[in-house]
């Protein structure tokens, strides 16, 4: 039975992982469940597993066939290599490896899948490319723009701890308070005046796309909503395109639902597998330019559901 480790189990991404390999019935493997807060146990399948506390030299020795690293970058770059010396393949879901080692959407990019440290993109990312993958292969893209409206669980639990606090000083991790407000810089800026986010999503959205001189641009805002990150995406395309090509790609992008004239809101992808897209339409600043909206449920495709979904790809690869 393969022996598969959960580190950081009890956040809010590993919870969403856990709950995600359940639903999904990838329950019958040897568990192994670690965290800063070891005073639990959570149900995996019929058994129950007890939380450890993380120690990094133990869990090397354990010898695990997979790892999912739901941590911050601290601990992935420590981690993350010691686990791949003795042979355990792991899926970072932090930033810190995304340059360097494969940076994988299943459903865009299985094909770069290869060695044993893997990593997941940013949750607003996915959702962007999810939704722009099949223009670019059908009519190739020039130009994107993002503006994010991305939920306070973006921020980790501290950050929906926020979410209520109406004095700065009580704050835990956003740098202001975000009731009745919008906050539009996500992490620190750099010396183009671009976010930590932004320049996560340029970077990210040309890698997965194996697009390296694709011209992007982003604006990344926090929102006061708890789960669901939103992307209002204009695009320029390469080749002569019109609204009903761009959906019906879109209506058949594998984990895309295309909504048509109904509207893509938050609400209504909260737990959901999918991403979200409506609004279709030319923008009337050039011939092949055009704008829509994308929601997606952040902690799961932005998240846990894709890793589970790497997990997934190298499982049948070792079927076949």
């Amino acid at each position: 039975m393969k022996k598969i480790a959960i580190i950081g189990a009890s956040g809010i991404v590993g919870r969403n992982l856990i709950k995600i390999l359940n639903q999904r019935r990838l329950t019958d493997f040897d568990f192994h469940l670690y965290a800063h807060s070891a005073h639990e146990s959570i149900k995996i399948g019929k058994r129950r597993y007890g939380v450890k506390p993380l120690d990094a030299k133990e869990c090397v020795k354990e010898g695990f066939d997979y790892a999912f690293l739901c941590t911050r970058e601290a601990i992935s770059s420590v981690l993350a290599p010691a686990l791949v010396s003795v042979g355990t393949t792991v899926i970072d879901q932090s930033s810190y490896f995304r340059k360097d080692y494969p940076l994988i959407i299943p459903e865009i990019n299985a094909f770069d899948i290869k060695g044993k440290l893997l990593t997941s993109p940013n949750c607003s990312t996915s959702a962007g490319v999810m939704a722009l993958y099949r223009i670019r292969e059908k009519f190739g893209l020039k130009r994107i723009i993002y503006t994010t409206f991305q939920a306070v669980s973006g921020a980790g639990k501290d950050g929906l701890d926020d979410y209520k606090v109406t004095k700065s000083e009580k704050l835990k991790k956003l740098p202001f308070v975000i009731k009745n407000n919008l906050i539009p810089c996500i992490g620190s800026l750099d010396e183009k005046g671009n976010s930590t986010e932004e320049n996560k999503m340029i970077f990210e959205s040309r890698k997965i796309l194996h697009c390296p001189h694709l011209k992007v641009s982003a604006t990344c805002v926090r929102v006061p909503i708890t789960i669901g990150h939103s992307l209002a995406i204009n695009f320029e395309t390469k080749r002569k395109a019109s609204v009903f090509e761009i959906e019906s790609l879109l209506a058949g992008s594998e984990g895309v639902r295309f909504v048509g004239d109904n509207l893509p809101m938050p609400k209504d992808v909260r737990g959901q597998d999918y991403v979200i897209v409506g609004r279709v339409r030319k923008d009337g600043q050039g011939k092949n330019t055009f704008s829509m909206f994308v929601t997606s449920d952040n902690l799961r495709k932005g998240a846990s559901q894709n890793a589970v979904q790497i997990f997934e790809e190298l499982l049948k690869r070792e079927d076949k």
